[in-house]
């Protein structure tokens, strides 16, 4: 069941990033060390699924121009796949029995 989740987690982050025109990446998010049954793994979880959302879509690193600012397409990549990383850690919360 987690394998699947496991799964589940980087689909949904690539599949948001796919959306949008920056140049995403598929990134896995592994939470199998995490205790989803108490308030701090799931604060880490959500963590770990924005760092990958950041990291899919390219949200944090300089620009062409080596600006601080984020490109238009990596800011709507960013708030897709943040989106999304919402409603899978709900979704991997509901699997594993703890709500969501």
């Amino acid at each position: 069941m987690v394998r699947n989740a496991l799964f589940f987690a980087a689909a949904a982050l690539s599949m948001a990033a796919a959306a949008s025109p920056a140049a995403a990446k598929d990134v896995a998010v592994s939470y199998q060390d995490l205790d989803l049954s108490t308030q701090e793994g799931r604060d880490v979880l959500a963590r770990r699924l924005d760092s990958a959302a950041r990291q899919a879509c390219g949200y944090g690193d300089a620009g062409v121009t080596g600006s601080r600012m984020q490109s238009q397409s990596a800011r709507t990549c960013y708030a897709k796949a943040k989106s999304n990383s919402r409603d899978t850690l709900a979704a991997i919360l509901r699997q594993n029995g703890f709500g969501g």
